[in-house]
């Protein structure tokens, strides 16, 4: 690492840090109203993403004109600052004891059984809606839960990051990780395994159909389903106030097995994106559409 960018890494988590000292300091309505001035500087000042979000909601047909677009989009930028916030002041007052009355629980008999039952492994998909860092927090309170997610690529901020959002029972591990089979140990131990599917993969992807348009997804939450036979859920938190959220499940999805692997991975991967499909419909300001979810296909 040359000494230029490491100065530039360091920076960037001395700021981060400061923010987050006062996040967790600051009074609930003035994080509230920081973030919304976050989210709408950010939408004036980042072009390129504030065009990516807008597209992404012509693309999908949320809204019929570029005007309803740029309100939704400002709309999902709100949430993903507000998210952010709340997430950070969650991980201080959200605790074992109280943490029900910040976050209803809407789960099936099913699945509240399987996240109920201390010997038995569970899979969940989730996807950038709502609040999948509440979500992962009060699932970690009924079952020890592995998440999956991708690092940043500034290693101080990272492990600041991993850090503070690791728990008791909450532990965050890198896609990028070596150890194949981290995800069944998890599994046998009867622990959950979670991970975010609704962003775009460049390997061991399936192609989807997310809102009639071709993407790449990963397969990984399928073929764990078809090698280990864990039951697989999806998992999302919606926000209905500050710093209040419903957790809701779909599931357990399963699929006929036909004995063509390939077959079967791509049938369980695109039940489950057409789940997300249905909430990101319900729910589109809530949505994160600033990612590049169709790129990789012709005239995306």
């Amino acid at each position: 690492m040359s000494p230029l960018l490491k100065l530039g890494y360091l920076i960037q988590l001395v700021v981060v840090q400061t923010l987050l000292v006062f996040i967790g300091l600051a009074p609930l309505p003035l994080v509230l109203a920081a973030a919304d001035l976050g989210a709408v500087l950010s939408f004036t000042l980042w072009r390129s993403r504030r065009r990516t979000t807008i597209d992404n909601i012509l693309k999908a047909g949320i809204c019929a004109d570029e005007r309803g677009a740029r309100r939704m989009a400002l709309a999902s930028f709100r949430s993903f600052t507000t998210l952010i916030a709340e997430s950070i002041v969650g991980r201080r007052r959200l605790t074992a004891s109280n943490w029900a009355h910040h976050v209803e629980m809407r789960l099936s008999p099913e699945a509240e059984a399987l996240l109920r039952d201390p010997r038995r492994g569970l899979l969940v998909a989730s996807a950038h809606i709502g609040n999948w860092e509440v979500a992962a927090h009060a699932v970690s309170m009924l079952k020890p839960i592995t998440v999956a997610f991708r690092p940043f690529h500034n290693p101080y901020l990272e492990k600041a990051a991993r850090k503070r959002r690791t728990g008791e029972n909450l532990r965050y591990v890198s896609r990028e990780e070596p150890n194949p089979m981290r995800f069944v140990e998890s599994l046998t131990k009867g622990e959950i395994v979670a991970l975010m599917i609704d962003q775009h993969v460049a390997r061991g992807h399936v192609a989807v159909q997310f809102f009639g348009r071709p993407a790449w997804t990963t397969q990984i939450l399928a073929m764990l389903h078809l090698t280990t036979r864990a039951p697989l859920l999806l998992a999302f938190a919606l926000r209905t106030g500050p710093l209040r959220y419903e957790v809701r499940t779909v599931g357990p999805i399963e699929r006929a097995r036909t004995g063509d692997r390939e077959k079967d991975v791509l049938a369980l991967t695109q039940a489950l994106t057409d789940e997300i499909e249905k909430v990101a419909r319900a729910y589109p300001e809530q949505y994160m559409w600033g990612h590049r979810r169709w790129k990789g296909f012709p005239g995306q």
